[in-house]
């Protein structure tokens, strides 16, 4: 079967946009995967924890999946254009504006699909910082240091379930720090939290500061009903608070929800004519990377049957 010839863009080269070049890749379509990183994965070395999601196998890290995607990357030859940094995709014009080792660069595209992912949420401007060392965002690689500590977790999701959880094999007691008393992580890992002995969930409050000296020794939390205020002995804070989406470089032409992710109907398609959106950067996306290779395996065959 013989294929319209198209520019076809991927940007970003995670686990759902690798999926949708390796099925173009086997069947000869060419295409460019725009990669502001050196190397591919996303945002998979930055996740310390074991990755589950896989009926192939374990994997202790995203570093261990970023190896195995690399070799894949080097077996299929997929077209990845490393340190291209995209800037802005002008919808109207059909071009894709990107910084290549810091030298502008334009190209045009028949169909653009945008594959950039999340990134952790580490911003937390209302409390002080001279405690960094104090403060973690991901603590599977370390552990040891909760060790008889007293920690708080902040936040409400899977994340935050899961390391408090985590935590009580290590720290001397844990504090969970819930804005309201709803909930966005699913109902069993809730449901184990509440009836944990060792795990405190504090409802309707907000982290307002921290004190110490030279090390972290406890929290200022705010109740948001009745903005009483109390202070917690802490040794450690982690903040679990969700995510950002990596839509910086979208200016207008393309439709976002309240958060920044790219709202899509149909079959991946967004608010603009021959431009798609895949995997985690898509509104309402269920943050796994087994589902995110599915949308970039779909899309491609879609490509393949109806689009080329």
């Amino acid at each position: 079967m013989s294929y319209q010839k198209k520019n076809i863009i991927l940007i970003g080269s995670g686990p759902a946009s690798l999926s949708m070049s390796a099925t173009m890749s086997m069947a000869n379509i060419e295409h460019i995967v725009l990669e502001k990183e050196g190397k591919p994965g996303g945002m998979l070395p930055e996740i310390h924890n074991e990755l589950d999601d896989f009926v192939t196998g374990l994997y202790k890290n995203g570093l261990e999946l970023t190896e195995k995607i690399e070799d894949f990357v080097q077996k299929y030859q997929l077209p990845i254009k490393y340190n291209s940094k995209v800037i802005n995709i002008n919808t109207d014009k059909k071009t894709i504006n990107y910084l290549y080792k810091g030298i502008l660069k334009e190209i045009n595209y028949d169909y653009a699909v945008i594959a950039t992912g999340s990134r952790f949420n580490i911003d937390n401007k209302s409390i002080d910082t001279e405690f960094d060392k104090d403060i973690y965002y991901r603590i599977s690689y370390k552990l040891k240091d909760f060790i008889n500590k007293k920690v708080a977790v902040i936040g409400s999701g899977d994340n935050a379930t899961i390391a408090a959880l985590r935590l009580t094999e290590y720290a001397s007691g844990i504090y969970l720090v819930n804005k309201s008393e709803n909930w966005k992580s699913r109902k069993d890992l809730v449901e184990e939290v509440l009836n944990h002995p060792e795990i405190l969930v504090l409802n309707h409050k907000t982290l307002t500061g921290l004190n110490g000296d030279s090390s972290l020794r406890s929290i200022e939390i705010k109740d948001i009903i009745t903005d009483d205020k109390d202070i917690i002995e802490i040794d450690k804070v982690v903040f679990k608070i969700g995510y950002l989406p990596n839509s910086d470089f979208i200016s207008g032409g393309i439709e976002l929800d309240e958060k920044g992710y790219i709202k899509i109907s149909g079959r991946y398609e967004t608010s603009a004519k021959n431009v798609f959106a895949i995997g985690d950067i898509v509104s309402s996306a269920y943050k796994r990377i087994s589902i995110a290779m599915g949308h970039g395996t779909e899309l491609g065959n879609y490509f393949l049957k109806e689009l080329l």
